[in-house]
């Protein structure tokens, strides 16, 4: 049934965000990737967590820091420094016999040759003078005297920091209707690991700490979803990058299938995702195309506008395999390994100087309902696809989303007697940056999910007061009209209202 709480915003929740806006003071946190490579979160948000183009090419790139605006091959054909210009040699540092491994052969001889590690003996100013003169491997920061790792970390490819952080959500909201009329409590607390490895392999996991009134799965044949309940792994993979010198990326392990252009947190949002990504079809049928799923996925970025990604997904108790595919293209704008465009300052500006255009589709087909491993039991079965094309368009200050799918489910009840659903629901969201920190958005969204059709409208403030902090006012005003026809289905036209005040922060 597709019947929903009412809520309504009051004005008690947005004195209560202009009061957060005012008086907020400072916090010491900054997530991981901003902690290991040195940089600001905007460098890739918008507003956090909401990626810019350079945070999809980190993300795309396996979680390899290509720096903002810098070339890929800038770092390759860079000539190094003269020997001259390395660290003065010292009794500890001319000839160095004393460090062995068998970790990278470059690092090693660097090392050897005193070039990566500042010593006692090494003056202050000699250090300094060496700053940003060290050669580095192929896209990574130039290494430093003054903040050279140790050896036995340079070696062995181990972060010099630990690469974690945790991120925290509260949310208030007011229900005229229940008994609990305004709801403010702590949402989650998650905690985050990701990086590489130098540059040859990225992992990326997420440990739900705590969440407030979210039930168990009771499929048994349903792989858990992205933080379904208290205790649980929403994604833990690792990535082989450019397996065997090709530009494929192999990743294993439980991620969120590369399907749609926009990972499930990339919204403004506090708490509503795109309807194509999150919907689903009948009571039994629980699958969406943001859950991650334990699969194995190829991925690679051709041309450097050009990303395919394909995978295979392993469902538990089921012995079929379950497949997708994703294809997007970019025009305009940085490309997905962070190359600016070239611009001719000799001619008259152009509406494509600033437009950006990035296209994708996508496909997922697979087999869920009871298992079908248990002997003497016949399985009863949903056979189902989702095929979709997402658009992304930015141009200035101005940016529009634009996502839809279409989705077939041949027995989503799973019951003798259920017929095939099909599926179809779309969503189109505006967004406008009035200030670097403070954005603007209006989403339209309709559902049809063979109950019943939807009809949402859903305003959305997004504040940051700072980098790692965000602060979301929305306002949700749905429309849900059940069919006739359907067993059990009495009410037509039911109105739902609510407005979230949500804070969302990082460490």
């Amino acid at each position: 049934m597709l019947f929903f709480r009412i809520n309504v915003m009051t004005g008690t929740v947005f004195s209560a965000f202009l009061l957060f806006v005012l008086v907020s003071t400072n916090a010491h946190a900054i997530p991981a990737f901003t902690r290991a490579n040195k940089v600001e979160c905007t460098t890739c948000h918008t507003i956090y967590p909401e990626l810019n183009e350079y945070g999809e090419a980190f993300l795309k790139n396996s979680y390899v820091y290509f720096g903002k605006g810098d070339k890929g091959a800038k770092t390759k054909e860079s000539t190094p420094p003269p020997a001259a210009k390395a660290a003065p040699a010292s009794k500890s540092s001319a000839a160095r016999p004393d460090i062995k491994g068998v970790g990278n052969a470059d690092t090693l001889n660097k090392l050897m040759a005193g070039a990566l590690v500042a010593t006692d003996d090494t003056p202050a100013e000699s250090a300094a003078a060496v700053s940003h003169e060290i050669p580095a491997e192929e896209g990574q920061p130039v290494t430093t005297a003054a903040d050279a790792k140790s050896e036995g970390l340079l070696l062995s490819a181990i972060p010099e920091q630990l690469p974690i952080s945790f991120t925290a959500s509260i949310n208030g909201s007011y229900n005229r209707n229940t008994v609990n009329e305004f709801d403010f409590s702590t949402r989650s607390l998650k905690l985050n690991a990701g990086g590489n490895f130098k540059e040859k392999a990225g992992f990326f996991g997420t440990y739900l700490i705590y969440t407030e009134n979210v039930a168990n799965i009771a499929n048994t044949s349903q792989t858990p979803g992205n933080l379904t309940s208290k205790n649980d792994i929403g994604e833990l993979f690792l990535i082989w990058r450019h397996a065997l010198g090709s530009p494929i990326n192999l990743k294993i392990g439980r991620l969120q299938p590369k399907l749609g252009l926009w990972k499930s947190n990339n919204k403004l949002s506090a708490t509503n995702s795109l309807a194509p990504y999150v919907y689903t079809v009948g009571s039994q049928s629980v699958f969406r195309l943001e859950q991650p799923q334990d699969a194995l996925e190829a991925n690679a970025i051709l041309a450097n506008r050009l990303f395919v990604a394909g995978g295979v997904v392993n469902r538990k108790q089921q012995n079929t395999k379950e497949g997708y595919g994703h294809i997007s293209y970019k025009f305009g704008g940085a490309d997905f390994v962070a190359n600016e465009p070239e611009i001719d300052l000799n001619k008259d500006e152009s509406i494509f100087d600033f437009l950006t255009l990035t296209i994708g589709g996508y496909g997922y087909f697979g087999t869920n309902g009871n298992p079908n491993t248990t002997a003497g039991v016949t399985p009863t079965q949903n056979k189902f696809y989702r095929t979709g094309v997402d658009l992304d368009i930015l141009y200035k200050l101005f940016r529009m989303r634009l996502a839809g799918v279409l989705g077939r489910d041949d027995n989503p009840e799973l019951t003798v007697t259920t017929k095939a659903v099909k599926s179809y629901v779309a969503a189109v969201e505006g967004q406008y940056s009035f200030l670097e920190n403070l954005i603007g958005a209006l989403r339209f969204e309709y559902q049809d999910d063979g109950r019943g059709y939807v009809r949402r409208y859903i305003p959305t403030i997004g504040y940051t007061p700072l980098q790692n902090v965000k602060v979301a006012a929305e306002y949700k005003h749905e429309i849900a009209t059940s069919y006739k026809d359907l067993p059990g289905n009495t009410a037509q036209d039911f109105i739902n209202r609510i407005g979230t005040l949500g804070v969302t922060f990082s460490f």
